[in-house]
């Protein structure tokens, strides 16, 4: 079994790789910013600010997962908050990076969240991972946030980075939040609806990690399930999933950006990915498509 050391391990996906990790016999190691002695994993501190980590975190160390990085949504977009958003995920892998080089650590993979972000407001366009990136924040926050991986590759150790799509879970992240309107007999999409998300299952997310340690792939992936739909359709599909009947209506996108500001292209921007290259990889997804993973997740 193997040694796993996580950056940003309490967060959403995090916590949920953990658990798995655990269970499949890995020992689980947490970089967090405070000591923790009770906490279910071993955790280590580290501060990416004063740029700062427990060389102990690395002892016999397999595998190096960094999902590190302040909340997208968790506070409107200033030019203070979006110097945040960058500097926690790319001081966060220049830290890694450094206290490996210097300790002499090379773990067989080190593998890196990025978002589906990177190619912006696309519309109806396919997204492979060869795709240009896009324009607007989402866009400029990825471009460096993967730029840092390449700290890593420089001291020889393999990379893997999976650009993640909307990940679906009822107690956390965009399906937490669209499930609110239903308190009410209603399901919300955003703008005409037209905008096609590329979501996931939190399981067939987790099982990405997992499945790129056991082939130990490298590249950059393209974290979604198989078939994108538009926000319109999973606004719809979210009642039926549950059982309850929902009148599904629009929020217009005008409202959204007066709500939201900037922070809006997060719910307005149309990204339609790829599964393509993890398909070829052999990677087999347990809720390809949208309306099985929402009764899964929510019946």
């Amino acid at each position: 079994m193997a040694n796993i050391l996580i950056g940003g391990g309490t967060g959403f996906i995090g916590k949920h790789l953990s658990r798995k990790f655990a269970a499949d016999g890995h020992e689980v190691r947490i970089l967090s910013r405070s000591a923790n002695p009770n906490a279910k994993f071993k955790t280590f501190v580290w501060d990416v600010v004063k740029q700062t980590i427990d060389d102990a975190a690395f002892t016999d160390i397999d595998y190096v997962i960094n999902l590190a990085g302040a909340g997208i949504v968790d506070k409107r977009w200033t030019e203070a908050r979006k110097k945040v958003i960058i500097s926690s995920r790319t001081d966060s892998a220049f830290l890694l990076a450094t206290a490996m080089a210097r300790l002499n650590i090379k773990p067989k993979l080190y593998l890196s969240a990025s978002a589906v972000g990177y190619y912006g407001d696309r519309g109806n366009e396919l997204m492979t991972e060869s795709a240009d990136p896009g324009t607007g924040f989402l866009s400029k926050s990825c471009i460096p946030w993967e730029e840092s991986v390449a700290e890593v590759d420089r001291i020889n150790i393999p990379t893997c980075i999976i650009r993640t799509g909307i990940v679906l879970h009822p107690d956390d992240g965009a399906l937490q939040k669209m499930l609110i309107p239903l308190n009410f007999w209603t399901s919300t999409y955003f703008g005409d609806g037209s905008q096609i998300y590329s979501w996931i299952h939190i399981d067939d997310m987790v099982d990405i990690y997992r499945y790129a340690i056991a082939k130990n792939l490298t590249g950059i992936y393209n974290g979604v399930a198989p078939n994108p739909a538009t926000n319109k359709e999973l606004a719809a599909a979210i009642g039926p999933a549950m059982n309850r009947t929902a009148l599904v209506m629009p929020a217009p996108a005008l409202a959204m950006k007066l709500a939201m500001g900037e922070m809006s292209h997060t719910v307005l921007d149309s990204a339609r990915c790829s599964a393509e290259k993890l398909l070829a990889a052999g990677f087999v997804f347990a809720h390809p498509e949208l309306d099985g993973a929402l009764r899964d997740l929510l019946g």
